[in-house]
């Protein structure tokens, strides 16, 4: 199967080891929660995610930080 025979783009191609499925997603998806996240810091909500959710990947955005081994 060709994956980029198409320049328009917006497709997604599902190839497994039985069948070839082609879906054109131009204008039916994207990314939600960029735009609730946004909303969230103005509105002072939690809708894209919780203030403890966020506190979470913080934490364990700085302890692999920590453990991080620098490879040469």
């Amino acid at each position: 199967m060709d994956v980029a025979r198409d320049e328009e783009g917006d497709h997604v191609y599902l190839v497994n080891g039985e069948s070839e499925q082609h879906f054109q997603v131009k204008g039916k998806v994207g990314f939600p929660f960029f735009g609730q996240f946004i909303l969230d810091c103005l509105n002072r909500t939690e809708n894209a995610m919780t203030q403890a959710h966020a506190f979470k990947a913080a934490e364990l955005c700085l302890t692999a930080q920590k453990q991080a081994i620098k490879v040469e």
